[in-house]
């Protein structure tokens, strides 16, 4: 089985923008039961360059996070390692935290992928939105059969993770 890292970030006192610790805490519950342990799950407020030392290891990297530009419940992307605006900040974007990996580590990063989920109402001490809820259900059921699937696969390819993605949208 091939080791697969889940961080979901975001601020869950801003409401939606707690959809990505949601759906990792989520995981992380079931963890034990489904006997996931090839399957690591991490939460945090925002990418920062030290998250780089947690890729290491790894063959697929999840990442989650909440979005206000998207028009779907979900989106999945693919990530690519990318020097961003964010680079020098203390939050990264993904594709920048590979570009770090790659500075570091001298050699590609494991495959990567981005869900963004749909939110709407990010103020401070705002609960989730009731449509964001409902995206963070569908989300919950895509990464729920991504780490079932990852018990069966060695490695998931972009094709895959793609029409997995479609399939619970």
């Amino acid at each position: 089985m091939a080791k697969l890292l889940i961080i979901g970030y975001g601020n869950p006192a801003r409401g939606d923008d707690g959809l990505g610790p949601l759906v990792a805490e989520h995981i992380e519950s079931l963890k034990s039961l489904r006997h996931w342990q090839h399957i690591d799950v991490l939460t945090a407020y925002q990418l920062q360059i030290e998250n780089v030392m947690d890729l290491v290891d790894y063959q697929t990297v999840l990442f989650i996070d909440a979005d206000s530009q998207i028009n779907s419940p979900y989106l999945l992307t693919r990530c690519q390692p990318e020097v961003g605006q964010s680079y020098t900040s203390h939050a990264l974007t993904p594709d920048a935290l590979l570009a770090v990996y790659q500075q570091v580590y001298k050699t590609a990063p494991p495959a990567c992928y981005l869900l963004k989920m749909a939110g709407y109402a990010f103020e401070l001490g705002q609960p989730l939105s009731s449509i964001a809820t409902d995206n963070l259900r569908l989300a919950k059921d895509f990464v729920e059969h991504c780490c079932q699937r990852s018990e069966q696969s060695v490695l998931f390819d972009d094709h895959e993770m793609m029409e997995l993605s479609t399939a619970y949208a």
